[in-house]
């Protein structure tokens, strides 16, 4: 019986890997909110603006009663204008008593009892300016104003109602731009890179989409979600997202404007 060899050549077959988009799924989030507090303790008025409503930088947000304040600043500036005519009485009676003294027609206590006095005149002008000074500010800031442009998107206050200083009045955020906060696994981590494009759509509007690239991608996992952050800035000048939305973003790209 004859044995016959059949030779086979196996070639090498290349296989190329398949390109799979990584799919990740998050929410639009403002970018440094600002609380607005009340700077002085008093009764609040006209704080009118509703959860929702936009305000430009320098608006005024709510007023503080100014009365007292204002009662506060003159008392203050009349003591200036004591302190003032009490230092120019003191600066007088020591000059006055140097040239005494020059002349031996006054004892050295009694020129050092002067000159204690006229330094003693000169800090308590000092101490009534800074008074003048603090009355002042304190009733600037009886007029709340944003130096944020940007949405109500929490209101703490009533008019009519006391407010102690550094009690929160507004909070105010700015969406002329927005974060995409994504979420992603740890077999996603390798796929994704700062600076890679990927494509975004809220679920609100599927249809319309934008292409952006990413950001910032976290080190540590999230606590909650135990996934790690990517983080995507995004122009939102048309204000037609919102903080708190849900959006889906895709490394799979198809013919969108570009962020």
């Amino acid at each position: 019986m004859k044995k016959i060899l059949i030779s086979l050549s196996i070639g090498s077959i290349f296989i190329a890997p398949s390109l799979l988009a990584v799919d990740l799924i998050g929410k639009t989030v403002s970018n440094d909110p600002i609380n607005i507090v009340s700077e002085v303790s008093g009764v609040i008025q006209n704080a009118d603006l509703d959860v929702g409503q936009m305000v430009n930088q320098g608006d005024t947000l709510a007023t503080v009663k100014a009365n007292d304040f204002k009662l506060e600043l003159s008392k203050k500036q009349a003591h200036l204008a004591l302190a003032q005519a009490d230092l120019k009485l003191k600066k007088s009676v020591y000059q006055r008593y140097q040239e005494l003294r020059k002349k031996n027609s006054l004892s050295q206590n009694e020129l050092d009892i002067a000159a204690a006095d006229y330094a003693s005149a000169k800090a308590n002008l000092s101490l009534a300016q800074l008074d003048v000074t603090n009355a002042r500010e304190d009733l600037k800031q009886t007029t709340i104003k944003t130096l944020l442009g940007g949405f109500v998107s929490q209101r703490h206050v009533e008019n009519g109602t006391w407010v102690n200083q550094g009690e929160p009045l507004y909070r105010i955020v700015n969406i002329d731009t927005l974060t995409v906060r994504l979420l992603a696994s740890e077999f996603d981590l390798a796929d994704l890179t700062v600076g890679q494009a990927v494509e975004l759509w809220s679920e609100s509007t599927p249809t319309q989409r934008i292409t952006a690239s990413i950001s910032r991608i976290g080190v540590e996992p999230d606590a909650n979600s135990l996934a790690y952050p990517v983080e995507i800035d995004i122009e939102n000048q048309d204000h037609s997202l919102k903080p708190g939305m849900s959006i889906h973003a895709t490394t799979q790209l198809s013919s969108v404007d570009k962020q």
